[in-house]
């Protein structure tokens, strides 16, 4: 390999492992926006949902509320934990956790931390 060639190699894998560090310090430093919905809830089921963690169900739960997305953590004794994120603000992030407390296979819905 000739040195130009070389050199141009080298500089070429430079410039992509500084574009891959600076991609990978932006994606760590997004923040969530002002004004954004983001809770955990604590939510009890009826015995009769067959699978907590399924994505279709978990949409379900939303109604008719575009934007907002609930995340499966994980399954406590009686009741699931879920992460509730969306655009906000505060007044609509209640309203969905509203919309949630009255579908029929919900028997409870605890915050366990409120909108930022």
């Amino acid at each position: 390999m000739k040195l130009s060639q070389w050199l141009t190699f080298t500089v070429a894998v430079g410039i992509i492992a500084l574009e891959v560090l600076a991609l990978t310090a932006v994606s760590s430093t997004v923040a969530v926006p002002a004004g954004a919905c983001d809770m955990r809830l604590s939510v009890g089921l009826t015995p009769d949902v067959p699978n907590p963690r399924d994505e279709g169900f978990l949409s379900s739960l939303l109604s008719n509320h575009p934007g907002y997305q609930l995340t499966f953590l994980r399954q406590d004794p009686g009741a699931v934990v879920l992460d509730l994120t969306g655009p906000g603000p505060a007044y609509s992030c209640r309203r969905v956790v509203e919309t949630m407390r009255r579908d029929a296979r919900v028997q409870s819905v605890d915050v366990q931390g409120e909108p930022s």
